[in-house]
This record gives structure tokens, C-alpha cells and sequence, in this order.
């Protein structure tokens, strides 16, 4: 029994040392092969031998080898286009230099530099290849305005568009830039649209470049190097560039007022600038938003009427009278007329009585408030001399009225009131007239003579309306005068028709009855006749 033990725990003691050579021998092939393959003991990964620039997938071409691209090796299967820097570095002149580095923010920039493109465009024929955003970013460029006059991908890009090898083609010594840095994206436009020898066969401006970098958007980015405010592709898109004329194009007249909203109505992206965020939903409830986005009247003002386009600016007080005057040519001509215009700034503007976004069709109770506000001298008055003519003091619809500033009783007050008693008193004889003669009309009467007595009432009407911006009582007054005394032609020669229709009316019921008591009586005579006869 001992022996037998004895010989049990030799077995044991083998298995356990055959174990532990085993585990040993593994273990010492395993150090053995990690240090064969410690890093420091490989070849450096090679170096990345292209610019980086504008090349942020790498996998696109080296996964299979595309083009003149080196295959990724087997052991790479896995990896991802992050990890690739990990290993290989960027080599030398692997960033392209900004083609204006060096000149005046001012400056018109030069076109970028590169071979002449001899009618070839490898770039396209090579991206549309690669799926993706690639193929949809070419298919765009193929459809724009830019792909249709054969503006390559070299004039915005840089680079070589005769060869299909990548290394050749976006070397920077051939003026490969990549994708441009935000900031250089107004100089890239400008290099072609400031050129007017290149523009001229497109009829096109060339002070687009210019307006843009004396704007608050191009200000802003050269000056305070502010990447948020707005550059040319927010607007007309990079590679899917429209004709301001097609309805699809976010510059489309009709489009403009969302295109501003994308960013003026969006509260976390405008929070640092301090401007409201509310202006293209107050813009909507307006006259001008109406007419333009439910009408579709392209005549109607949008945001780039007022502010400006390339040169968007909010208009200074001064330049107020003359924007709005683009379109309403007869009322800033008669507002140039007042004493308004002439007390410099703190002179009431087209804002004072009509707001900026919120504007409103205009009608006579813009003069006097039904109920007169509570208000003391600090209502109109810093200072003994000084108004407080600011547009926040006329946020408020209802403020806007001629006694917000002036106070009941004064002399100015008489003369307002007066000049609303006119206007109405003008409007209310135009209106009567206008009922008449389309009850005329509707009785089948000729009534273009009284029409054409109502358009001249109109035309005097809307004239009169216009005068009251010079605030001179007798030009309002006489105009008005004019629209009642044609409004009063006009209603008496179509009350006069319709008199006439009275009376052929009443005439020809009379004759009715006439003919038939004549029936009658003939009737009743013969009866009396026949009667006797029998």
C-alpha cells in the first residue's frame, strides 16, 4: 500500500514538471515573439507622402488600392480611418499655403493658381467613381451653373485636372488648396467674381467681393475672425450653385426670407449677437411678407430689399427715408417735403408711424389713439432738447401715432386732426360712389362713365393719402377735396342711372297694369256681348 502511494505521487510529480515545461516553453515563445514584434524593433510605418489636404478618408483609395494609391497590407483589414495618423506621419509640404497669405483684407484676391485644366476634369471623373458624398458632390457640380459653363473643380480647389494620379493632381505645387478654410471661402468667389474680363460674358456684377467685405457679415469675419456670420456657400450653396432666377435656389426672391431665417431665426446660433430672433415671423404677418409668401408677388420686398444682399447692412436712420423710397419713390419725395425730414436725427422716419418687419397696411387711425395714453415729458424727451426718436420707443404697434409725441391740445394736434377728418371724409364719398356704381352695374347698367369719374377720385384719394407725409394741411385738403368732387360725379351720374332705371321701371310696370285692365275690360265686353247673343 505504501509503495503504491509512493509510486502514485511520482506520477504526479512527472505530470506537474511536463506541465510546467509546457507552460514555460509557451509562455517563453510568447515573450519571445512580443518582443520580435515590440515597435521599436519595426521599421518606422512610411510616411504620408500627399498633402492632407481636403483628404480625410484615406480608406476610399488605399483600402483597395484605387487609382495610383498604395493597397493597405492584410494586417491593416481592420483599421479605420482614424487610427491612420497613429502610425504614419505627415511628410513634408504635405499642407497646401493659402494663395492669399500675405495680402490685404481689403485687396481683390488673385484667381488660384494652377495648370490650365485644357478642357479635362479628372477630378470629377475620379470622384463620381468613388460613392458616397463624392458621387453626389460631382453629380451636383455636373448640374450647376458652374458645371454648365465648364467652370472646373480647379478654379475653387486648386490642383491638376489633366492627370488621374491623386499625387500629381492635389499637389499643392500645383495649387491644390483642398477645401477652403471658411474664412478664405468669400476671397475663393471673389478670385473669379471680382474678375471682369471672366464675368463679362456671363453678365454678371463684380462688386459682389467688395459690397461683401464692407458688410456686417464680412466686417465681422475679417476683422474679428467671427467663422459664424454668413459667407457665400450659406447662400448659394458650394457645388449645387443656382441662377438667382431658378425657383429652387435659396436666393429665389421667394426663398430669401427662410434663407435669412436659417440663421436670424435660430436662437442658440444668433444668442451671442443680442438681435431678436423673431423678425421673419413678425416679417409673415406683415403687408410685405403677405404680398411676397402668400400672393407670390416677387415685387414685394424681402429681407435683401431693405438690408442688402452682399452688402447687408441694417439701414443707419439717416438712410431710412431713401431704402423704403426704392419702391415708395412718391411718399419719400413728400416726406423730403416736412419738417419731419428736416430736424436731423431724431426726426420721426418711416419706422416712427410704420414699424420695420411688422409693417401693416396703413389706414387712418395711424393719427390718434382711441383711448390718449398716460404720458409725461420723459415720454418724448431726454432732455430739454434732446427726443428720444429711437425704434425701441415704436416696438409697439399702437405707440405709433402722431400723439405719442404730440400732446393733446397743441396746435399741431388741431392741424392732424383735420388732416385725418380730410382723408376721411374723402375715403367716405369715394366708398359711396364705389357701391353705387356696382349696384349700376349689377342691374345691367353702362356706368364706364362713372368709372372713369371713380378713378380719378382714386387717384386723388391716394394722392391725398401720400401728402399727409409732408404734414401740410392745404396740399392734403385740396387733394382731398379733388377725390370728393369726383367721388361725387361719379355717385351722381351712377345714382342718376339708377333713378333712370327707377323710373323706366316704374314705367313699365305701369304700362303693364295699363294692358292689362285693357285685357280685361276686352275680356269682360266680350263676354257681355256673347251673352246678349245667346
Amino acid at each position: 500500500m505504501k509503495t503504491y502511494s509512493l509510486w502514485k505521487r511520482g506520477i504526479v510529480s512527472v505530470l506537474t514538471g511536463a506541465i510546467f515545461i509546457i507552460l514555460t516553453s509557451y509562455t517563453g515563445v510568447g515573450l519571445a515573439h512580443a518582443q520580435t514584434e515590440d515597435p521599436q524593433d519595426q521599421p518606422p510605418a512610411p510616411p504620408i507622402p500627399h498633402t492632407l489636404v481636403g483628404r480625410s478618408n484615406c480608406l476610399i483609395c488605399h483600402a483597395s488600392g484605387f487609382g495610383d494609391a498604395a493597397a493597405n497590407p492584410p494586417d491593416h483589414a481592420d483599421y479605420t480611418n482614424d487610427v491612420c495618423q497613429d502610425c504614419h506621419e505627415a511628410g513634408p509640404e504635405t499642407e497646401a499655403p493659402s494663395p492669399w497669405a500675405g495680402i490685404a483684407p481689403d485687396a481683390l484676391p488673385p484667381r488660384i493658381e494652377h495648370p490650365p485644366s485644357e478642357g479635362q476634369n479628372s477630378c470629377a471623373e475620379c470622384h463620381i467613381l468613388l460613392g458616397d458624398k463624392h458621387t453626389e458632390i460631382s453629380e451636383e457640380w455636373q448640374d450647376s451653373v458652374h458645371g454648365n459653363a465648364e467652370v472646373g473643380c480647379v478654379e475653387c480647389h486648386g490642383g491638376d485636372a489633366r492627370t488621374n494620379e491623386m499625387n500629381l493632381s492635389m499637389d499643392p505645387a500645383a495649387g491644390f488648396i483642398g477645401v477652403p478654410n471658411r474664412s478664405d471661402i468669400p476671397k475663393v468667389c471673389g478670385s473669379c467674381h471680382s474678375d471682369v474680363e471672366q464675368m463679362r460674358q456671363y453678365n454678371l456684377p463684380t462688386d459682389q467681393y467688395v459690397k461683401y467685405i464692407e458688410s456686417v457679415h464680412g466686417t465681422r469675419l475679417q476683422n474679428l475672425n467671427d467663422t459664424k456670420v454668413a459667407v457665400c456657400t450659406d447662400c448659394h450653396s458650394t457645388h449645387d450653385v443656382k441662377k438667382a432666377s431658378d425657383p429652387t435656389s435659396a436666393v429665389y426672391p421667394l426663398n430669401v426670407p427662410e434663407l435669412c431665417a436659417s440663421c436670424h431665426a435660430d436662437a442658440e446660433y444668433m444668442k451671442s449677437y443680442d438681435i431678436p430672433v423673431n423678425q421673419f415671423d413678425v416679417y409673415k404677418t406683415s403687408v410685405h411678407g403677405q404680398a411676397l409668401l402668400e400672393n407670390q408677388d416677387v415685387r414685394a420686398p424681402s429681407c435683401t430689399s431693405c438690408h442688402g444682399s452682399h452688402a447687408a447692412q441694417p439701414p443707419d436712420s439717416e438712410e431710412v427715408a431713401d431704402v423704403c423710397g426704392k419702391c415708395h419713390s412718391a411718399t419719400e419725395a413728400y416726406y423730403k417735403e416736412s419738417l419731419h425730414s428736416r430736424i436731423g436725427d431724431n426726426a420721426p422716419k418711416c419706422w416712427t408711424c410704420h414699424g420695420t418687419h411688422d409693417v401693416v397696411k396703413p389706414d387712418e387711425t395711424l393719427f390718434t389713439h382711441e383711448v390718449l395714453p398716460e404720458r409725461d415729458c420723459t415720454t418724448c424727451h431726454v432732455d430739454e432738447k434732446t427726443f428720444r426718436m429711437n425704434k425701441a420707443r415704436f416696438s409697439d404697434p399702437d405707440d405709433r401715432r402722431c400723439d405719442t409725441c404730440h400732446h393733446e391740445g397743441s396746435m399741431i394736434m388741431v392741424q392732424v386732426r383735420a388732416i385725418r377728418d380730410a382723408i376721411i371724409a374723402a375715403d367716405t364719398a369715394y366708398r359711396m360712389a364705389e357701391e353705387t356704381i356696382q349696384e349700376a352695374a349689377s342691374r345691367g347698367m353702362i356706368v364706364s362713365d362713372a368709372e372713369n369719374q371713380l378713378a380719378q377720385a382714386r387717384t386723388s384719394l391716394i394722392s391725398a393719402r401720400a401728402t399727409v407725409h409732408t404734414t401740410k394741411l392745404p396740399l392734403v385738403s385740396q387733394l382731398a377735396d379733388d377725390a370728393i368732387a369726383s367721388a361725387e360725379k361719379a355717385y351722381e351720374v351712377a345714382n342718376n342711372r339708377l333713378h333712370e332705371n327707377d323710373v323706366r321701371r316704374l314705367a313699365m310696370i305701369i304700362a303693364v297694369v295699363v294692358i292689362l285692365i285693357n285685357i280685361t275690360t276686352l275680356y269682360l265686353l266680350r263676354r257681355h256681348l256673347y251673352g246678349q247673343l245667346d
